[in-house]
């Protein structure tokens, strides 16, 4: 399990999918969340991509959920590539829509990198949005990832192609400027965080 901000990181489990089957299932989120909003999935579907995330050691999903109710909010997953070069793919979406527009996304963007970047020691991360999923680049960027590619006419979404965009961002980028990301985004919080996750305590036994 893992806090920042409002938000709790926490393992996905057998009860979650039938939250998973409503957000998959849902127009509005899998038109952000994927850029294809009419690919529907079924419990059987649902149930047999959970099987094999399980199956799958580099493939890693998390809960999101917020702290102050418990409230199953979101995913986030991130699936590791390379072995010289310890690279990961990241994934995030909002399920509830209640909880759009809140800066949620960038709590949410900017805990995946605490994880991966300062607790894991990878040494880069990636990120693929559509081009009109504005909110997401804007999630993306407040965290350094940068807009370092773009697969022309690579998707089609309501009758029109469009292009895919993929962001990136390095460990030392993001290093270099995580003081001012974990206060732009975590506010007076920051301090507060770094205090509880960040440092290691020792004892004399």
């Amino acid at each position: 399990m893992f806090e920042i901000g409002r938000i709790r990181f926490r393992a996905f489990v057998k009860n979650d999918l039938s939250y998973l089957e409503k957000w998959e299932n849902s127009r509005e989120v899998t038109l952000y969340s994927r850029g294809d909003p009419l690919v529907f999935k079924s419990t059987e579907d649902i149930e047999r991509q959970f099987q094999e995330t399980l199956e799958d050691e580099d493939r890693h999903r998390f809960m999101i959920e917020m702290k102050e109710n418990g409230k199953n909010i979101g995913v986030a997953t991130y699936k590791e590539r390379g072995s010289k070069v310890k690279n990961a793919d990241i994934g995030t979406y909002i399920g509830e829509q209640d909880y759009w527009n809140q800066s949620i996304g960038k709590e949410i963007a900017l805990g995946l990198c605490e994880v991966l970047f300062f607790h894991k020691n990878f040494d880069r991360l990636s990120a693929w949005s559509s081009s009109f999923n504005k909110r997401s680049h804007k999630v993306l960027e407040s965290v350094g990832f940068q807009n370092s590619g773009r697969a022309r006419k690579s998707g089609y979404v309501f009758g029109k192609r469009i292009d895919w965009l993929m962001f990136d961002l390095l460990r030392e980028e993001y290093m270099s400027n995580r003081e001012s990301y974990l206060e732009d985004i975590l506010g007076p919080e920051s301090e507060g965080y770094v205090n509880r996750q960040c440092k290691i305590r020792l004892n004399d036994h």
